[in-house]
This record gives C-alpha cells, structure tokens and sequence, in this order.
C-alpha cells in the first residue's frame, strides 16, 4: 500500500512538473510575438516606408496620392529645378531628341524623351514612373490627365509658369525635400549679391537688350518677366530702352534706329537660331556694334527661368560686361 502511494504522488509530481513546462512554453512563445512587431518597427523607423503616400492638392484640383520619397520621376521641362535639388528624373526633356544641353553636365546619361507633340502616355509608361510631374496645365493635352494618372500619381505643379521661384518651392515640397529649397534659393541669391556687388552702379547707368534676330525680316526683344529679360532688368537692374514693348514683341528691321543708343545687346544663339542683319547699315551704325558690345547668349539658359539656368546668365554677365 505504502508502495502504491508513493508511486502515485510520483506519478502526480511527474504531472505538475510537465504541466509547468507547457505553460512556461506556451507564456514564451507570447511573449515573441508581442515583441517581433516592436523589433520589426525599430528597423524600419516610422514615416520611412516605400509604400507611405500624402495626398496633397494639384494646381487642376486634382487630389493625388504622392510618394512620399518618390524615386523615378518624369517631369519633362522641369530638368533644371530638380537638378537644382539634387534630383535626377528617369528621363529628360529634348527637342528633335537634344536636350537642355547646359543641364547635361548632370544629366548626360539620362534618356532623352521624344517630345515632338508633348509628352506620350506610352512612353511615359516604358520608364515605370512613380510620380509624373507637369509643369502647368498648358503641358497636358485634353483629356490626357487622366491617361497619365492611370499610369503613375500625375501632378500639374502650377498655374504661373513665369514665378520660377515660387514654383521651385511648390516642387521641393512636392518631393519632401524643402531643406534642397532653402539651398538652393540661397546659394542663387548669394550669387545675385555678390554680381551686383561686381557691376555695382553699372546697370543703372547702361541700356541693355536681349534680342531674338531673323536676319533681315526683324528681330524680337525678351521684356522684364519673359526668361532672360526677367534676369536681365529685375534682378541685374539694367535699363531698358524706350523701345522695348511688352515682353516678347516683334519689330521690323527699321526700328533698329531706335537701339542706336543701347550699350548692350545680347543675341539668342544656338542651333536654329536666326543671325542679326550684320551687313545692314542699321546694325552698323549701332553703338554697341561700334563698341563691339553685342554677345551671345545661348539659347539653353537665356531662353528660360530657373535656379540654374539664371546662375548661368549671370556668369555671362559679368564676363562679357565691364566698364
């Protein structure tokens, strides 16, 4: 009898003890996975995620889901502003298949698209966009939006082309990246300060005109908020000449008579571009001709409005004015 008891509360602690083992095992097994998630979040910290989009509000109303760390950007004709933040698109914007030859220091192996007719959906789609930006609406055909949108979130920056600056901002927090904003609107305006602290009183004693020619058939001069004439008279502060109507006008080639005074004229140059009437009496008879003040101006840079491309006519500026 004494036997069968002590057999029996063997038996009994054999029981506990394997009892206790299950539970501490099953209490272990818990605790891992109440632990995993918080490991798992320590690793990828929150707001870091590739999938985390912000719905933010376009300049045509639409409501687009935006990454919030986009990496293959589309965004034809906005090389410059996003180059001046660091980013580089999947593929760029050209004409006949060239593109913005002063950016290509930067962008020299990025496709160029083909934008004969504006930017294509199937094209757009052959580089696996996670965001597509356009400029302004004026860059989308009708009904194309929504052909794009389709494709990856499509976004239209902006309703004024012309506010380089304002629009650079837009697009850094577009992108998330106002920190490349600041930079880069600082280093351009440092840029300014220390030109005007080169020319100093010159430009407000000397005339200068940018000048689109065509030969004998006339010529067209940039006013104070069309690219170049915007670097040119409101930030450099040279004088315009009584001429100078509107912002992109077109004059015949008598009214050169009336540049005889001007100091400066700087010519839009590059491929396909018209040459001044340089055996026309007129054009010799020009101060600045007689001066031998007339410069290129390459049609990249001077033909546009952006952080970079006004750095660049700031450079020609100081180098080929002097007193």
């Amino acid at each position: 009898m004494k036997r069968f008891t002590r057999m029996a509360q063997f038996t009994l602690i054999m029981m506990l003890i394997a009892l206790l083992a299950a539970c501490g095992s099953n209490n272990n097994g818990n605790k891992e996975a109440a632990v995993s998630p918080s490991n798992n979040a320590a690793e990828q910290p929150a707001n870091n995620s590739d999938d985390e989009v912000r719905v933010m509000m376009d300049a045509m109303g639409h409501e687009v889901q935006v990454p919030a760390h986009p990496k293959r950007v589309i965004a034809p004709f906005m090389e410059d502003p996003l180059t001046a933040l660091g980013i580089f698109p999947v593929a760029q914007w050209g004409a006949a298949g060239v593109p913005q030859q002063y950016l290509q220091e930067k962008l020299k192996d990025i496709p160029v698209l083909n934008m004969e007719g504006g930017l294509k959906p199937e094209e757009a789609l052959s580089y696996t966009p996670d965001l597509i930006i356009f400029p302004a609406p004026t860059y989308l055909a009708d009904g194309s939006y929504e052909q794009f949108s389709k494709i990856a979130p499509t976004f239209v920056l902006s309703d004024s082309e012309a506010d380089w600056r304002g629009n650079l901002e837009k697009l850094g927090a577009l992108l998330n990246d106002e920190d490349a904003v600041k930079t880069a609107l600082d280093k351009y305006d440092q840029q300014v300060v220390d030109a005007k602290s080169k020319l100093g009183n010159l430009p407000a004693e000397k005339t200068a005109v940018l000048m689109q020619a065509d030969g004998e058939k006339g010529f067209k001069l940039f006013g104070p908020n069309f690219y170049g004439g915007e670097t040119l008279y409101q930030t450099l502060g040279f004088k315009q000449p009584a001429l100078l109507n509107g912002d992109y006008e077109t004059y015949s080639i008598e009214k050169l008579a009336d540049l005889k005074d001007v100091d400066y004229i700087f010519v839009i140059s590059g491929p396909g571009r018209g040459k001044p009437p340089v055996d026309n009496s007129l054009w010799k008879s020009l101060q600045a001709v007689k001066n031998n003040h007339v410069f290129d101006a390459d049609s990249g840079h001077w033909f546009n409005a952006n952080a970079i491309a006004n750095g660049l006519i700031i450079d020609d500026v100081l180098k080929d004015v002097h007193e």
